[in-house]
């Protein structure tokens, strides 16, 4: 019933952790698939001997064109109705695909989500809990997501394969940051019911040199990228202006806590910054639109907050 997911890319010393947990599932999947994205290191050849000695799980190997096309490669290799992503430097808890199922299939949902168990470097795991819990429609998943009143990824979910047609996905090149939020956007538009609840289904190991933590996506060209196709796609489906307040909140955060080096003299900065146009705005997003028209002093308080943060949770 369940395929597996799992792209590989210089992840050779994380591999067998990533796939020893979907071994020891509760509910075993139905098939691994293996997707090693052109990966340098020798984790393609590991993916190789897990083949070799447990017949369900299959290898795809490709030449690397990131991580939202080596999911879809795997989507299109599956031959299962559900499907469940994983990340090679990252682990299932014992239960997620028995919790997950039941979910679903008792609910009558397209796609059900568990929540994150962040495992840090330093410090004590803690889990990453939705604001809200239970079933929703595909039109309030969506909301959700611009809102970005959830934890959800790719990963952390059964979901059914119908869900994951071409239209979910990212133009492949250029790369744009964040991928999975603007899948999750996109794949809200083929979903009718939706459900996410606060048992941890994935452990998410913190990893330094991730893209998502060293935020080498994150350039300003790459983040006006990254908004001019989210509000192509929102046009596309009419409800550009419905989610404008969400757009503005959205922008603030990203430049706040994802541009590095932020020019305070580019217009399309300026034109986000000087927009006091939305009411009703979180005090969060109000305090981060005054500190971002002075970038180093906002970069330096949200280097701070990201320490404290740290440092409360040892």
């Amino acid at each position: 019933m369940v395929s597996v997911i799992i792209p590989i890319y210089n992840t050779q010393s994380t591999l067998a952790r990533c796939i020893d947990s979907v071994l020891a599932q509760t509910m075993p999947a139905s098939e691994i698939i293996l997707v090693d994205d052109g990966s340098p290191d020798g984790a393609g050849a590991i993916a190789d001997d897990y083949a070799r000695r447990y017949p369900h799980i299959k290898v795809v190997h490709k030449t690397n064109a990131g991580l939202a096309e080596a999911r879809r490669t795997g989507i299109n290799t599956a031959t299962q109705p559900l499907i469940m992503h994983l990340d090679s430097d990252d682990t299932l808890p014992p239960d997620a695909i028995e919790f997950l199922y039941n979910k679903l299939t008792t609910l009558d949902l397209d796609i059900a989500y568990g929540c994150y168990m962040r495992i840090p470097d330093v410090g004590k795991p803690h889990p990453l809990h939705h604001r809200r819990e239970g079933v929703m429609t595909g039109e309030e998943f969506v909301e959700l997501n611009m809102s970005l009143g959830s934890h959800n990824s790719s990963c952390c979910n059964l979901s059914r394969r119908e869900l994951w047609t071409d239209i979910v996905f990212p133009p492949v090149t250029p790369r744009m940051p964040s991928e999975d939020i603007l899948i999750n956007i996109n794949m809200g538009f083929n979903i009718r019911r939706a459900g996410q609840w606060n048992h941890p289904t994935y452990c998410y190991h913190y990893n330094p040199k991730s893209l998502s933590i060293v935020g080498n996506l994150w350039t300003l060209d790459g983040c006006k990228r990254y908004f001019a196709y989210l509000e192509q796609v929102l046009t596309q489906h009419g409800v550009i202006e419905q989610y404008r307040r969400h757009l503005h909140i959205l922008k603030i955060d990203r430049l706040a806590f994802y541009i590095a080096s932020l020019d305070g003299g580019d217009e399309w900065v300026k034109s986000i910054i000087g927009n006091h146009s939305h009411t009703h705005l979180p005090l969060k997003t109000r305090v981060l639109q005054l500190l971002l028209h002075c970038p180093r002093v906002c970069r330096a308080c949200v280097v701070l907050n990201r320490r404290m943060k740290r440092l409360f949770r040892l």
